[in-house]
């Protein structure tokens, strides 16, 4: 449909909120629009790049490639424009899986990590896919924003099409489903949520995701079925209904409503996880575990793919709405600390700090370390260890939500240690995309202050040693690693571990806004086939951006208007003749409203 003007907008929300009313119960209501994206651009949006381990999990055999997604007109629909999705046969340079061998399959994938995150409400989502058999899988859904591996972080499927044969016929007696064991790809959709239970743990899942949509007794599971008017080729609409206490999944096709499953989930302490920010993710996949097609790496391991190629997939928007009174959207990365922020101390003073075992967790790696016995520096606790004849060991502070420390770029990383002068070991981060970097504390050397001799010594590091190329300090999920490689035995401890000089923001302002304009980083970095420049403006207004090969020759150029705060171009690794840019170190420079500010960026192949 053609995206409506305001007050059209405000109409079709109030006969919306009506027709909930009608299916809902009387306690529950579709509260006011509180975010949309109408897809008139990706600003929302990060093109992810790659294939992913082992083709992100599932065996899929696509190559998601960021020129595979744009904005597009809506065929069929004047003024209306979606996102577009397209995958394709393709090969050739850098499609390749994780291993370098070559795919045959392209496609696009987008998410708004770091853009956008959601918490609660009613979600909705207008979305077409293409004809699917066979092979396609196309999703609309969600991933927690948490620090946590996954299925820790939770995963909530809007939208889930492709299913193998085998699922389409154990649930084809509910929902639109004839019983006969007959529904394709195309005229069956599903649902599912994913939280972490130790009880769904066993030989065949030891990841121990408990799925809503694994139900081989066809108790609760409730996909809907259209033989009559295939779902594949238009438009339908997803719901998410999302409080605190309970979440619903539906489709509405051809303005009835459908429920996914046989009643509500309850959100209770084992799946708590469903009770924290989610962002929104978009894809079209080819082939893998989901799908009757071949997994990647075995060709006889399903059947070949068949689905029509190209094939287009449509997103025309995603709006959320208050549900139950509830309902919250963050825009932008996590609110940024400033001052001091601590990690684990009890005396020094700090503006902010993380509470472990509450909004934080000390994780030893893999059993390397085990109890020690030294006292604290400071206050009651300590983190004492000693080695575990691992030949490595390896330890760090995570904190359940990525912390936003971009205002300690000039600031410094502190922390007091007793360990012995024969052990060198590493300290480091890594953030939210992975990207992780550390600083040598060589055996026998001072480095940073920290002086060895038996007794505590304080070590403090510029963070500007620290983040290295690539670490995003917007989106910290381990503000502090310790990491030793050596195989040395000994016992150590660590204690009152902090961040200082950080520049605050404003409390009520998520993103931070520098007096002029500045370089926030590229992302991914290292990258291959593409990564966005991130900068932000004081002000709308024109900007250029050179980047630079280490020779200081120019290879490609960006000018544009912008607007104010956040921006981005995308900087596809090649020169401005088109050609491929050698692997390595490069500089990139914004200029915008008499201001200059650079970054530096890591091309590898």
């Amino acid at each position: 449909m053609r995206k409506p003007v305001a007050p059209a907008l405000v109409r079709s929300m109030f006969i919306l909120a009506l027709v909930l009313a009608a299916v809902a119960p009387a306690s529950a209501q579709v509260g006011e629009l509180i975010w949309a994206d109408e897809f008139d651009s990706l600003d929302n949006w990060l093109k992810v790049t790659g294939n992913g381990y082992w083709g992100w999990g599932n065996g899929e055999l696509e190559y998601y490639r960021p020129e595979n997604v744009d904005i597009a007109d809506v065929p069929g629909e004047p003024g209306n424009k979606a996102l577009r999705i397209t995958a394709k046969q393709e090969s050739g340079p850098g499609i390749v899986d994780q291993w370098g061998n070559p795919l045959t399959y392209t496609s696009g994938r987008v998410e708004t990590k770091s853009f956008v995150s959601v918490k609660y409400g009613m979600i909705e989502a207008r979305v077409r896919v293409p004809n699917l058999d066979l092979g396609g899988w196309p999703a609309f859904w969600l991933l927690g924003t948490a620090s946590y591996a996954w299925p820790r972080n939770g995963e909530i499927d809007m939208l889930e099409m492709g299913m193998k044969k085998v699922y389409r016929d154990l649930h084809d007696t509910h929902n639109g489903g004839n019983g006969l064991n007959n529904s394709t790809v195309n005229q069956m959709m599903g649902a599912n949520t994913i939280f972490y239970s130790e009880a769904a743990i066993n030989p065949g899942n030891p990841s121990g995701a408990a799925s809503l949509a694994w139900d081989p007794e066809d108790v609760y599971y409730r996909p809907y079925y259209n033989y009559a008017n295939p779902l594949a080729g238009r438009f339908l609409t997803y719901r998410l209904y999302w409080d605190e206490n309970s979440l619903r999944q539906t489709i509405v096709d051809n303005g009835v409503e459908y429920d996914l499953f046989a009643e509500p989930f309850t959100i209770d302490e084992e799946s708590d996880e469903l009770r924290n920010p989610f962002f929104l993710i978009a894809n079209l996949a080819i082939g893998g575990a989901f799908t009757d097609c071949w997994q990647l790496g075995n060709p006889a391991s399903g059947l070949p793919v068949t689905m029509p190629l190209p094939a287009t997939m449509y997103v025309d928007y995603v709006r959320a709405y208050r549900w139950n009174g509830q309902g919250e959207v963050h825009l932008g990365p996590p609110v940024a600390r400033g001052g001091s922020f601590g990690l684990y101390t009890e005396t020094t003073p700090v503006n902010s700090a993380l509470v472990p075992e509450i909004d934080s967790h000390i994780y030893v790696w893999e059993g390397t370390l085990v109890d020690g016995t030294t006292a604290p520096y400071e206050g009651s606790d300590v983190l004492a260890w000693r080695t575990n004849s691992r030949g490595w060991f390896g330890a760090g502070i995570m904190s359940v939500q990525p912390v936003n420390l971009f205002g300690f770029g000039d600031g410094h990383l502190n922390f007091r240690i007793r360990i012995p002068a024969n052990v060198t070991f590493k300290i480091g981060l890594i953030d939210a995309w992975g990207n992780q970097y550390y600083v040598s504390f060589p055996a026998g050397q001072t480095r940073y202050g920290l002086v060895r001799n038996g007794q505590w010594g304080q070590a403090s590091i510029p963070v500007t040693d620290l983040r290295g190329t690539a670490i995003d300090l917007r989106m910290l999920s381990y503000e502090f690693v310790i990491l030793e490689e050596q195989g040395v035995a000994c016992e150590f401890a660590i204690d009152d571990i902090y961040w200082s000089g950080g520049v605050a923001s404003g409390v009520d302002d998520p993103v931070v806004r520098p007096a002029g304009a500045r370089i926030l980083g590229n992302v991914p970095n290292p990258f291959n086939a593409g990564t966005e420049l991130r900068f932000e403006l004081p002000a709308a207004g024109p900007y250029d951006i050179t980047v630079f090969d280490m020779a200081g020759r120019r290879v490609a150029a960006f000018e544009g208007i912008g607007r104010e705060g956040r921006n981005d171009v995308r900087w596809d690794g090649r020169d401005e003749g088109g050609r491929n840019a050698a692997a390595g170190v490069y500089h990139y420079r914004l200029r915008a409203g008499g201001n200059e500010s650079a970054g530096k960026l890591v091309l590898v192949k």
